[in-house]
């Protein structure tokens, strides 16, 4: 309906959003040239995505840009493995669902000229892992914005006594505070 409206009225959809069951129209979304971007495996949580939308993203590549998204703060962390998931069940490849998660939406966005991948002239925004990057055992090792050094996994774990050490000394100061400020009873009152 949205892209007969959009047809009608003369402006084009550049990306759909929570396509769960975006296969169904795969090729209208492809006709019109507008990407989609969906979940993995968000299906029968429920009513309406009640089919695996697992097998969204291979089903709605069509000559199209798919890529995967989230609204959830915890799962948009890990997007990565959320990707290889779409290679393991819905049998897209290593470059495609890697796609899914770094230049496709970068396409979805317009923004495919500074990010997305890995190419002179882009914005050097990187995460470098200690396995395969779509495991679920992957660790994130370094992670650089604009070219500068973000987070650095040995940094981190060798400063994280120090850390605890000045949290600790934070909360015993708080603790402290708030004891002085308890109003004092005086005795037989």
């Amino acid at each position: 309906m949205l892209i007969r409206v959009a047809d009608d009225y003369g402006f084009k959809i550049r990306t759909f959003q929570h396509v769960l069951e975006g296969y169904k129209v795969a090729r209208e979304i492809a006709a019109h040239g507008a990407g989609a971007s969906t979940f993995s495996d968000w299906f029968a949580f429920k009513v309406r995505p009640s089919t695996p939308s697992h097998t969204t993203p291979p089903s709605c590549r069509i000559r199209r840009v798919v890529s995967m998204n989230s609204d959830d703060a915890e799962l948009m962390r890990h997007l990565n493995t959320e990707a290889g998931k779409a290679m393991r069940y819905g049998g897209v490849s290593e470059t495609e669902a890697l796609a899914m998660v770094t230049l496709n939406p970068a396409k979805q966005l317009g923004i495919d000229n500074r990010v997305g991948s890995i190419e002179t002239g882009k914005d050097a925004d990187l995460v470098i892992y200690d396995k395969y990057p779509l495991s679920d055992f992957a660790k994130v090792q370094k992670v650089l914005i604009d070219g500068n050094l973000y987070f650095d996994r040995d940094q981190d774990v060798t400063g994280r006594a120090a850390r605890q050490a000045e949290k600790q000394k934070l909360l015993d100061k708080e603790k402290q505070n708030q004891q002085r400020q308890q109003p004092q009873r005086r005795p037989g009152a």
